[in-house]
């Protein structure tokens, strides 16, 4: 599974089915986390005060689904990740808008 792709809202919960292990990542504003966010997802503001040092203490050795409001700072981030040592990440392409329309669960 250790891979940097992207890939569709419905893959997307498949992996999350098929792997509890997973860690979700939304890298959208705090404020808009809390009004909706994917199941299991952890905030992790983009442009949030001490972003770096929050991914500095991500364990690098799983898999993250990383999502932000439409995919393009998801896939900056998986590039950052694959930089920075991570076993492997996966972009959801379209972000939360596409997870939303896809009528997938939400928080």
């Amino acid at each position: 599974m250790p891979q940097f792709i992207t890939i569709r809202p419905q893959d997307a919960w498949q992996l999350m089915e098929e792997h509890p292990e997973i860690s979700i990542l939304d890298i959208r504003p705090h404020k808009d986390y809390e009004m909706e966010h994917i199941p299991r997802a952890e905030n992790l503001d983009y442009d949030g005060h001490q972003f770096q040092s929050k991914v500095e203490k991500l364990d690098k050795t799983i898999p993250y689904i990383i999502y932000c409001k439409s995919g393009v700072r998801g896939g900056y981030f998986m590039d950052k990740m694959r930089e920075s040592g991570f076993v492997g990440a996966f972009n959801i392409q379209g972000g939360f808008v596409a997870w939303k329309i896809s009528n997938l669960p939400l928080e």
